[in-house]
Protein backbone atom coordinates (compact mmCIF):
# COMPACT_ATOMS: atom_id res chain seq x y z
CA UNK A 1 0.00 0.00 0.00
CA UNK A 2 1.55 3.13 -0.59
CA UNK A 3 1.62 6.34 1.47
CA UNK A 4 -0.51 8.17 -0.60
CA UNK A 5 -3.66 6.53 0.44
CA UNK A 6 -3.43 7.53 4.01
CA UNK A 7 -4.88 10.09 5.67
CA UNK A 8 -2.50 12.43 6.38
CA UNK A 9 -3.13 15.93 8.21
CA UNK A 10 -0.76 16.91 10.65
CA UNK A 11 1.91 16.28 12.58
CA UNK A 12 0.88 17.86 15.48
CA UNK A 13 -0.72 15.40 17.42
CA UNK A 14 -4.48 15.98 17.39
CA UNK A 15 -6.22 18.26 15.52
CA UNK A 16 -10.10 19.11 16.32
CA UNK A 17 -10.44 15.55 18.35
CA UNK A 18 -9.42 13.81 15.19
CA UNK A 19 -5.72 11.42 15.53
CA UNK A 20 -3.19 12.87 13.07
CA UNK A 21 0.51 12.22 12.12
CA UNK A 22 1.10 8.57 12.67
CA UNK A 23 -1.72 7.82 14.35
CA UNK A 24 -3.91 8.76 11.38
CA UNK A 25 -2.01 6.12 8.88
CA UNK A 26 -3.57 3.10 8.61
CA UNK A 27 -2.01 -0.08 10.37
CA UNK A 28 -1.01 -1.72 7.62
CA UNK A 29 1.10 1.31 6.22
CA UNK A 30 2.62 1.51 9.58
CA UNK A 31 3.73 -2.41 9.45
CA UNK A 32 5.33 -1.90 6.19
CA UNK A 33 7.16 0.98 7.08
CA UNK A 34 8.43 -0.74 10.58
CA UNK A 35 12.17 -0.73 11.14
CA UNK A 36 13.79 -4.11 10.54
CA UNK A 37 14.72 -5.72 13.78
CA UNK A 38 18.10 -5.47 14.32
CA UNK A 39 20.14 -8.83 13.91
CA UNK A 40 21.25 -8.45 18.09
CA UNK A 41 17.74 -8.33 18.74
CA UNK A 42 16.48 -11.46 17.19
CA UNK A 43 18.72 -13.39 19.90
CA UNK A 44 18.22 -13.99 23.15
CA UNK A 45 20.71 -14.35 25.51
CA UNK A 46 22.21 -17.81 27.08
CA UNK A 47 24.84 -18.52 29.78
CA UNK A 48 28.56 -17.36 28.46
CA UNK A 49 29.31 -21.21 28.74
CA UNK A 50 26.59 -22.26 26.27
CA UNK A 51 27.43 -19.69 23.62
CA UNK A 52 30.05 -21.85 21.91
CA UNK A 53 26.80 -23.95 21.08
CA UNK A 54 24.72 -21.28 18.91
CA UNK A 55 26.19 -20.05 15.74
CA UNK A 56 25.48 -16.25 16.91
CA UNK A 57 26.87 -16.60 20.29
CA UNK A 58 22.76 -17.11 21.63
CA UNK A 59 19.43 -18.58 20.79
CA UNK A 60 17.96 -17.46 17.61
CA UNK A 61 13.86 -16.18 18.28
CA UNK A 62 11.06 -18.47 16.27
CA UNK A 63 13.64 -21.63 16.90
CA UNK A 64 12.49 -24.70 18.12
CA UNK A 65 15.20 -26.67 19.93
CA UNK A 66 15.26 -29.92 21.37
CA UNK A 67 16.74 -30.70 24.33
CA UNK A 68 17.42 -34.49 25.78
CA UNK A 69 19.91 -36.96 28.05
CA UNK A 70 20.56 -36.70 32.01
CA UNK A 71 20.04 -33.37 33.00
CA UNK A 72 17.79 -32.14 29.85
CA UNK A 73 15.50 -30.24 32.15
CA UNK A 74 18.20 -28.97 34.32
CA UNK A 75 20.28 -27.38 31.39
CA UNK A 76 16.66 -26.17 29.71
CA UNK A 77 16.49 -23.89 32.82
CA UNK A 78 20.03 -22.89 33.30
CA UNK A 79 19.92 -21.69 29.52
CA UNK A 80 17.09 -19.43 29.52
CA UNK A 81 18.04 -17.87 33.00
CA UNK A 82 19.90 -14.44 31.32
CA UNK A 83 17.09 -14.10 28.79
CA UNK A 84 13.90 -14.45 31.08
CA UNK A 85 15.78 -12.25 33.86
CA UNK A 86 13.42 -11.14 36.63
CA UNK A 87 10.83 -9.97 34.28
CA UNK A 88 10.20 -12.71 32.10
CA UNK A 89 7.84 -15.71 31.96
CA UNK A 90 8.16 -19.34 31.34
CA UNK A 91 5.58 -21.92 30.75
CA UNK A 92 6.07 -25.77 30.59
CA UNK A 93 3.45 -28.50 29.39
CA UNK A 94 3.15 -32.00 29.34
CA UNK A 95 6.02 -31.82 32.02
CA UNK A 96 4.23 -33.10 35.51
CA UNK A 97 7.33 -34.49 37.01
CA UNK A 98 10.15 -31.78 36.08
CA UNK A 99 12.33 -31.36 39.14
CA UNK A 100 11.26 -27.56 40.24
CA UNK A 101 14.31 -27.47 42.42
CA UNK A 102 16.53 -28.12 39.86
CA UNK A 103 15.61 -25.04 37.88
CA UNK A 104 15.88 -22.94 40.72
CA UNK A 105 19.09 -23.95 41.85
CA UNK A 106 20.34 -22.54 38.27
CA UNK A 107 18.60 -19.47 38.83
CA UNK A 108 15.38 -19.48 37.54
CA UNK A 109 12.75 -17.73 38.84
CA UNK A 110 10.11 -20.37 39.60
CA UNK A 111 7.51 -17.96 40.34
CA UNK A 112 7.52 -17.39 36.70
CA UNK A 113 7.37 -20.37 35.57
CA UNK A 114 3.35 -21.71 34.58
CA UNK A 115 2.99 -25.76 35.04
CA UNK A 116 0.08 -26.54 32.76
CA UNK A 117 -1.54 -30.24 32.71
CA UNK A 118 -0.82 -32.20 30.01
CA UNK A 119 -3.38 -31.21 27.09
CA UNK A 120 -5.62 -33.60 25.48
CA UNK A 121 -4.78 -35.53 22.59
CA UNK A 122 -5.92 -32.80 19.36
CA UNK A 123 -5.33 -30.18 21.43
CA UNK A 124 -1.84 -29.54 21.66
CA UNK A 125 -1.96 -26.57 18.88
CA UNK A 126 -4.52 -25.12 20.72
CA UNK A 127 -3.13 -24.82 24.24
CA UNK A 128 0.89 -24.00 23.07
CA UNK A 129 -0.11 -21.39 20.45
CA UNK A 130 -1.93 -19.42 23.02
CA UNK A 131 0.62 -20.21 25.64
CA UNK A 132 3.32 -18.79 22.61
CA UNK A 133 1.15 -15.66 22.89
CA UNK A 134 1.60 -15.04 26.83
CA UNK A 135 4.82 -15.85 27.34
CA UNK A 136 8.29 -15.49 25.90
CA UNK A 137 9.26 -19.37 26.05
CA UNK A 138 7.23 -22.96 26.35
CA UNK A 139 8.76 -25.63 27.15
CA UNK A 140 6.67 -29.08 25.93
CA UNK A 141 7.52 -32.45 26.86
CA UNK A 142 4.42 -34.45 24.90
CA UNK A 143 3.95 -38.39 25.97
CA UNK A 144 2.63 -39.02 22.61
CA UNK A 145 3.24 -37.84 18.94
CA UNK A 146 1.60 -33.98 18.01
CA UNK A 147 -0.05 -34.57 14.99
CA UNK A 148 1.04 -32.46 11.81
CA UNK A 149 -2.07 -29.88 11.93
CA UNK A 150 -1.29 -28.92 15.18
CA UNK A 151 2.29 -28.99 14.54
CA UNK A 152 1.55 -26.51 12.05
CA UNK A 153 -0.19 -24.79 14.17
CA UNK A 154 1.51 -24.37 16.87
CA UNK A 155 4.66 -23.03 14.05
CA UNK A 156 2.88 -20.80 12.56
CA UNK A 157 1.90 -18.92 16.00
CA UNK A 158 5.89 -19.36 16.87
CA UNK A 159 7.12 -17.83 13.31
CA UNK A 160 4.54 -15.09 14.66
CA UNK A 161 5.14 -13.90 18.12
CA UNK A 162 9.05 -14.61 17.46
CA UNK A 163 8.81 -17.09 20.50
CA UNK A 164 11.17 -19.77 21.62
CA UNK A 165 9.58 -23.63 21.77
CA UNK A 166 11.91 -25.93 23.78
CA UNK A 167 11.32 -29.36 23.50
CA UNK A 168 12.19 -32.07 26.42
CA UNK A 169 11.76 -35.11 24.70
CA UNK A 170 14.57 -33.64 21.99
CA UNK A 171 11.59 -33.53 19.53
CA UNK A 172 10.73 -36.97 19.42
CA UNK A 173 7.18 -36.55 19.41
CA UNK A 174 7.44 -33.29 16.78
CA UNK A 175 6.54 -35.01 13.10
CA UNK A 176 9.50 -33.19 11.04
CA UNK A 177 12.83 -31.53 11.97
CA UNK A 178 13.67 -29.00 14.59
CA UNK A 179 16.06 -26.80 14.42
CA UNK A 180 18.50 -27.44 16.36
CA UNK A 181 18.65 -30.36 19.23
CA UNK A 182 20.92 -30.09 22.21
CA UNK A 183 22.01 -33.39 23.84
CA UNK A 184 23.26 -33.85 27.39
CA UNK A 185 26.07 -36.71 28.48
CA UNK A 186 26.93 -37.18 32.20
CA UNK A 187 30.55 -37.37 31.92
CA UNK A 188 31.27 -38.21 35.70
CA UNK A 189 30.25 -37.06 39.59
CA UNK A 190 32.80 -35.51 42.49
CA UNK A 191 32.20 -34.99 45.48
CA UNK A 192 31.97 -39.00 46.70
CA UNK A 193 35.41 -39.73 49.37
CA UNK A 194 36.29 -43.26 50.50
CA UNK A 195 32.77 -44.28 51.80
CA UNK A 196 31.53 -40.93 52.69
CA UNK A 197 30.49 -37.73 51.51
CA UNK A 198 27.66 -36.40 49.05
CA UNK A 199 27.40 -36.14 44.93
CA UNK A 200 28.33 -32.24 44.65
CA UNK A 201 29.66 -31.35 40.87
CA UNK A 202 28.41 -32.86 37.11
CA UNK A 203 30.79 -32.28 34.43
CA UNK A 204 28.86 -32.61 31.44
CA UNK A 205 29.33 -32.36 27.77
CA UNK A 206 26.53 -30.93 25.74
CA UNK A 207 26.68 -31.74 22.24
CA UNK A 208 24.50 -29.13 19.50
CA UNK A 209 23.35 -29.95 16.28
CA UNK A 210 21.21 -28.80 13.84
CA UNK A 211 20.05 -27.51 10.49
CA UNK A 212 20.78 -24.76 8.03
CA UNK A 213 23.45 -22.21 9.95
CA UNK A 214 22.90 -24.88 13.49
CA UNK A 215 24.23 -27.64 10.97
CA UNK A 216 27.87 -27.91 12.17
CA UNK A 217 28.31 -29.73 15.21
CA UNK A 218 29.70 -27.85 18.19
CA UNK A 219 29.74 -29.39 21.71
CA UNK A 220 31.20 -27.92 25.18
CA UNK A 221 31.98 -29.15 28.53
CA UNK A 222 30.00 -27.65 31.78
CA UNK A 223 30.19 -28.10 35.47
CA UNK A 224 26.00 -28.21 36.44
CA UNK A 225 26.46 -27.39 38.97
CA UNK A 226 30.34 -26.67 39.76
CA UNK A 227 32.65 -25.56 42.16
CA UNK A 228 32.25 -22.06 40.59
CA UNK A 229 28.46 -21.66 40.25
CA UNK A 230 25.46 -23.93 38.70
CA UNK A 231 26.19 -23.74 35.21
CA UNK A 232 29.87 -22.85 34.62
CA UNK A 233 32.18 -23.68 31.75
CA UNK A 234 34.51 -27.01 32.35
CA UNK A 235 37.56 -28.29 30.44
CA UNK A 236 37.64 -30.84 28.10
CA UNK A 237 38.33 -34.39 29.71
CA UNK A 238 42.20 -35.55 28.36
CA UNK A 239 41.43 -38.33 25.72
CA UNK A 240 43.78 -41.23 27.13
CA UNK A 241 44.92 -43.43 24.08
CA UNK A 242 45.55 -47.13 25.82
CA UNK A 243 49.11 -48.50 24.84
CA UNK A 244 48.62 -52.36 24.42
CA UNK A 245 52.12 -54.50 24.10
CA UNK A 246 53.29 -54.78 20.43
CA UNK A 247 51.36 -52.01 19.29
CA UNK A 248 54.18 -49.84 19.11
CA UNK A 249 56.78 -52.62 17.73
CA UNK A 250 58.38 -52.97 20.49
CA UNK A 251 59.48 -55.87 23.39
CA UNK A 252 58.00 -56.32 26.52
CA UNK A 253 59.51 -54.30 29.42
Amino acid sequence: MLLRDANICSYAGVVNGHATGLAALDPRILEAVRPTTLSNEQLLDVPEALSPLFPWGGLQRGWQVGVSGPGAWTLTAGMMVPSLGDEGWMAVVGAPLFNLVAGAEVGLRMDRVLVVDTPPAGQWGTVVAALLEAVQVVVICPSSSIGNRDARRIAARLREQRGTLLHLDGGATWPSGLDMKLTCQTQEWEGIGQGNGYLRYRRMKVEAAGRRSAAQPRSVSLWMPGPDGPLTAAQELATVTELRYGAWGGESP
